[in-house]
C-alpha cells in the first residue's frame, strides 16, 4: 500500500470570470465522484482555480492488488487484450479521451501486467486508464455551459485548451486529450513572463507556481488576500469597503486575476453630485472598482480601489491609466444628466409606444396602462390611496426612455426615483420607481411602501398573463421571461406583507385587462396552477416537509397569508406533539375511509331529532362547540390553537366507534351518522388533509 499525491491541471485560454468558481467545483465534484465510483481511497482532496486553469490535487491510497479483476494475461496471450479493451471502448466511453497510448510489458504466470513508475511504486496499467477515464468523464459532464470548438479539434470545451498535466507522484501518467500529449509543461502568469514551468513532482503544486509563475492558484486564497489588502488600502483613503457587501463583485475578480496587486485611484469631487448608483454602475459593473465610502456616514468617496494582475516599477502609471478611464465615463453620466434633466418623467410616455413589449401584447405604453390600472384594484382591496398608486404605476416604465438608463441600464428604477423627486412627486410614488422591481431573486429585499407593493405586484402579474396568455409558458429550465422568478415575488410579497388579496380575483383582473388579445381560453386556471406549484416548490426548497405542504394545499385557499399562517402552523403542531398526532390521524383517515366507502351525500347539517344514543349526542355537542371556537381562531389566522382545539374531539369520536352502528338499517339515522363523521373531518380541514400527513 503506498499513499501517492494526485494531481490534473487543465490549463486554458481566459476562463469566464462570473462562471470560474463553480465551474472549478463542478469539476472538483465531478472528480471525486469518479474516485468514489472506482472505489479509489482517497483523502485531503483539494481544488484550485484561476483564470487559466483547473486543477484538483488528491492523496490516493493505492494498493498493490489494486482492481485485479481487469484482464490479467500471460505470455500464452497472441495479442494485447488489454489495449484492445481501451482501443473497442474507447469512443463509447468518452469522446474526449481519443487515444490512451499506454506501452506496456507482459508478466509471466498469470500476474497483472505492471510497469515501473519510479523506486517506490509499481502502477498498474488498468490504474492508469481509470484515471484518464475519470478526467475525461468528469471533463465531458461539465456540460451545462456554453461550449466552444477552437483550431481543427471537433472536440468542445467552454475555452481552447493549452496544457493537460495528470501526475502521480512523479510519474507522468500518459494520456491524449483535446488533440495533445498530457504533459508536465504548466505555464504562469500571462501578464508577466508566462514562461514554461515544469513540474517534478505532484506535491510541489501550487507552491511551483507561486515561486515561478505569479499565480495563486488556490482560489480561496487568492480571495482572501484580495479581501484584506481592499481593506487594508481603504483605511489608507480615510475610509471603508464593504466587501462583504460587494460578494459577486468580489468573486468576479478573484476570477480575473492570478496575482492580486491592491492600488487605488481617485477622481474630481464634482462628480459625487450625480446619482449614487449611476456612479456605482461605472465602478463595479463597467470597470470591477470598489467603491469606498465615508465610515462615519456611509458616503461615496472620490476614491475607488481595483485589482491589477501586474507587478511592474510603475504602479503611477498603472493607477493614472485607470482614472483616464473612469473620468470620460462620469463625463458621460453628467452629460446624460444633464439632457435628461430638460424633461419632465411623464413626457417619456408616448415614447414608450415605440418600445414592443411582445409581438402579440402591444407596446410598454400598453403595459404602463395595465399597470396602472392593476395598480389601482390592488390599492382598493388592501386600503390604501388608489390615485396615488395608479399614478406610480403609470410612471414605472418612463425612465428606460430616458439617457441615462440607456447608458447605464442597471440604473433603471432608481433613475425613476430621481427623476420623479426631482418632479415633485410624492416620496412614495418616487420609491415606487425603484421599488417595484422588487424583488428581483428568491432572496433580494422586499418593497418597503404598500405603493411600492402594489405597483410590484401589478407589473409581475401582467407579465405572468400575458405571457400565458399567449401560450408561452416556462418549460423546464426554459423561462425567458422570468415568470417562476415573478411568481415567487408576487408570493413574497402578499405573504409577508400580509396583504388580504384573493390569488384567484387577482389573475382574472389581470387577464380581463388584456381584452381580447390573449388567445389561451384556460389562461387563469392555468396561471392559478402555476402560482400553487411555484408556492409548493418554495416551501420545498426553505425545508418544509412535503406531506405538511401537500396537506395544507390540498385545502384550497386563495389567501396566501392563510397558506402561509396554515403550513407554519401544522409544521410546529405535528412536529412537537407526535403521539397524539398519530392517534388523530388513525381517526381522521378512519373517518375518510367510511365516507369514502360509502358514497352517500352527506346533508348540510346534522339533524339533533335523529340523534338517539348519549354518544353520538356527546359528539354533535362537540362538534357544535368545536365549530365556534375555530371560526374565530382561523379568523386571525390562529391555526396553532385551532389544532390544539380541534384535538381534544378525539375522545368523543373514539366513544361513537365503540359505542354506536354507524350503518345503521334506517336510511335518515346512517345518512345523520356519516353526516356527522363528515362534521368531524371538516374541523380538521380547516386546516389541514390529515390524511396526507406521513408520521
Amino acid at each position: 500500500m503506498k499513499v501517492c499525491t494526485f494531481l490534473v491541471e487543465i490549463g486554458t485560454e481566459s476562463l469566464p470570470s462570473k462562471i470560474l468558481k463553480k465551474l472549478g467545483k463542478d469539476f472538483f465534484y465531478q472528480i471525486i465522484s469518479g474516485f468514489k465510483k472506482n472505489n479509489f481511497v482517497y483523502d485531503k482532496v483539494n481544488w484550485f482555480a484561476s483564470s487559466c486553469r483547473l486543477a484538483v490535487k488528491a492523496n490516493l491510497i493505492i494498493k498493490s492488488d489494486f482492481n485485479t479483476n481487469i484482464a490479467c494475461v500471460d505470455q500464452s496471450d497472441t495479442g494485447d487484450t488489454y489495449d484492445k479493451y481501451i482501443n473497442n471502448t474507447d469512443t463509447q466511453i468518452n469522446h474526449i479521451v481519443n487515444n490512451i497510448n499506454i506501452r506496456s510489458g507482459v508478466c509471466v504466470n498469470n500476474v497483472q501486467r505492471t510497469l515501473e513508475c519510479d523506486t517506490n511504486i509499481v502502477i498498474h496499467k488498468n490504474l492508469k486508464y481509470l484515471l484518464c477515464k475519470i478526467i475525461s468523464s468528469a471533463l465531458e459532464k461539465l456540460n451545462n455551459y456554453e461550449m466552444m470548438r477552437w483550431s481543427d479539434i471537433d472536440i468542445p470545451f467552454i475555452r481552447p485548451v493549452r496544457t493537460v498535466t495528470i501526475l502521480l507522484d512523479t510519474y507522468l501518467i500518459p494520456g491524449y486529450f483535446f488533440g495533445m500529449k498530457t504533459d508536465r509543461v504548466l505555464y504562469g502568469n500571462r501578464c508577466m513572463e508566462d514562461d514554461k514551468i515544469t513540474l517534478e513532482h505532484a506535491d510541489h503544486y501550487p507552491d511551483v507556481l507561486i515561486k515561478n509563475g505569479w499565480v495563486i492558484a488556490d482560489y480561496d486564497i487568492r480571495k482572501n488576500i484580495i479581501c484584506s489588502e481592499i481593506e487594508k488600502e481603504a483605511r489608507k483613503l480615510g475610509g471603508v469597503v464593504d466587501v462583504q457587501d460587494e460578494k459577486i463583485l468580489l468573486e468576479e475578480v478573484t476570477s480575473l486575476v492570478e496575482w492580486p496587486v491592491i492600488l487605488s485611484g481617485q477622481f474630481n469631487n464634482k462628480f459625487l453630485v450625480l446619482p449614487r448608483e449611476v456612479i456605482l454602475h461605472i465602478m463595479k459593473y463597467d470597470q470591477k472598482y470598489f467603491p469606498v465610502y465615508n465610515v462615519i456616514d456611509g458616503v461615496l468617496l472620490p476614491y475607488f480601489i481595483f485589482v491589477s494582475n501586474t507587478i511592474s516599477d510603475n504602479y503611477k502609471k498603472i493607477i493614472a491609466g485607470h482614472e483616464n478611464v473612469i473620468i470620460p465615463r462620469l463625463m458621460d453620466a453628467e452629460f446624460f444628466l444633464m439632457q435628461d434633466n430638460k424633461c419632465r418623467l411623464e413626457d417619456y410616455i408616448p415614447k414608450l409606444n415605440s418600445v414592443l413589449f411582445h409581438s402579440r401584447l402591444g407596446t410598454l405604453r400598453d403595459k404602463s396602462w395595465r399597470i396602472a390600472e392593476l395598480s389601482g384594484w390592488i390599492a382598493e382591496k388592501i386600503g390604501i390611496d388608489i390615485e396615488q398608486t395608479k399614478r406610480a404605476g403609470y410612471l414605472c416604465k418612463c425612465d428606460l426612455m430616458s439617457n441615462m438608463v440607456f447608458e447605464f441600464p442597471s440604473a433603471q428604477g432608481t433613475i425613476g426615483m430621481h427623476y420623479a423627486l426631482r418632479d415633485g412627486e410624492s416620496e412614495e410614488i418616487a420609491l415606487a420607481q425603484k421599488e417595484h422591481y422588487q424583488p428581483r431573486f428568491s432572496k433580494d429585499t422586499l418593497p418597503t411602501t404598500h405603493i411600492s407593493c402594489a405597483v410590484s405586484i401589478a407589473d409581475k402579474m401582467d407579465t405572468i398573463s400575458g405571457i400565458f396568455g399567449v401560450k408561452e409558458l416556462p418549460k423546464g429550465n426554459r423561462d425567458p421571461f422570468a415568470l417562476k422568478r415573478s411568481a415567487i415575488g408576487i408570493l413574497r410579497i402578499l405573504m409577508y406583507k400580509k396583504l388580504p388579496i384573493n390569488l384567484f380575483d387577482l389573475i382574472q383582473k389581470s387577464v380581463k385587462l388584456y381584452g381580447s388579445q390573449l388567445i389561451n381560453t384556460t389562461v387563469i386556471n392555468d396561471i392559478h396552477h402555476f402560482m400553487y406549484n411555484r408556492l409548493l416548490s418554495w416551501y420545498s426548497s426553505r425545508g418544509y416537509k412535503l406531506d405538511v405542504i401537500k396537506a395544507v394545499l390540498s385545502v384550497k385557499s386563495d389567501s396566501v397569508v392563510d397558506i402561509d399562517a396554515r403550513i407554519r402552523a401544522v409544521t410546529d403542531f405535528f412536529g412537537l406533539q407526535k403521539e397524539e398526532n398519530v392517534k388523530v390521524n388513525l381517526i381522521y383517515k378512519r373517518i375518510s375511509n367510511i365516507l369514502l366507502k360509502n358514497k352517500i351525500s352527506c346533508n348540510e347539517d346534522v339533524q339533533h331529532f335523529l340523534l338517539k344514543i348519549p354518544e353520538e349526542i356527546c359528539l354533535a355537542m362537540e362538534v357544535i362547540l368545536i365549530e365556534k371556537r375555530l371560526q374565530v381562531l382561523c379568523m386571525h389566522h390562529r391555526y396553532y390553537d385551532a389544532l390544539t382545539i380541534a384535538i381534544t374531539i378525539t375522545s368523543a369520536v373514539n366513544a361513537f366507534f365503540d359505542n354506536v352502528i354507524i350503518m345503521d338499517e334506517n336510511e335518515d339515522v346512517r345518512i345523520n351518522r356519516l353526516t356527522l363523521l363528515n362534521k368531524v373531518k371538516n374541523l380538521f380541514l380547516r386546516v389541514a388533509d390529515i390524511s396526507l400527513l406521513k408520521f
